[in-house]
């Protein structure tokens, strides 16, 4: 494998009727240069088996089996080994759209973004075959300085963008240089992405939506 552009890093538990789907749902992303960290945090269901299933036979998978400790403790091990130039945090029981990798880091390096935030789908299920589909976004736009990006954020803020990590894209370095974790706390999302805004400068916002 070549230089890895993204690394994709997914806590794993109690999910064995979904994380085939969301592994399935990477592996067929058009961006092909990425390394995906599926940390099983001691799941007691067969999640683990199936994420090593997959593993077998993409090289790109790797699967970190670890003691419970929570999801924040699940991507904070696999940060410290990530080797891309950008990460991406997703959940093991939700999907992504195939354009989704490789549209965020061309809009990263395009804008030299340190963050790019984009749009995403809540699927409300009523039965197999009926759903309601909301959709949370916001225009296009580029910040390309730090009081540029405060001056808006409230708008990402009130359309919801800003509490979770799965619909953005993080410049690596910038995680490593301000030595950024998810705190060991039950709803760890949101502290992380107020860590990482806090001093962030360079944001690119895209409309387009991926994940469900």
């Amino acid at each position: 494998m070549g230089e890895v552009k993204v690394s994709v890093i997914m806590p794993v538990y109690g999910v064995e009727d979904y994380v085939g789907k969301a592994i399935e749902s990477i592996q067929a992303q058009t961006l092909t240069d990425w390394e995906f960290f599926c940390v099983d945090d001691g799941t007691k269901d067969r999640s683990g088996e199936i994420c090593d299933k997959y593993a077998e036979t993409d090289p790109r998978i790797i699967v970190i089996h670890k003691e419970n400790g929570g999801a924040p403790s699940a991507r904070n091990v696999a940060i410290d080994k990530a080797k891309g130039k950008y990460m991406y945090f997703m959940d093991s029981d939700d999907w992504t759209e195939p354009t989704m990798l490789e549209d965020m880091y061309n809009i990263a390096e395009k804008n030299h973004s340190q963050l790019v935030v984009a749009g995403y789908y809540i699927d409300t299920y009523y039965s197999d075959t009926e759903k309601f589909v909301q959709k949370q976004f916001c225009d296009d736009a580029v910040f390309a300085t730090q009081q540029e990006f405060r001056n808006n954020a409230h708008k990402l803020f009130d359309k919801n963008l800003l509490y979770t990590p799965w619909n953005k894209l993080y410049l690596s370095s910038y995680i490593f240089e301000n030595k950024l974790y998810f705190p060991q706390t039950f709803w760890d999302d949101f502290p992380f992405n107020l860590s990482v805004v806090r001093d962030v400068e360079r944001v690119a916002v895209t409309s387009k939506k991926y994940y469900h």
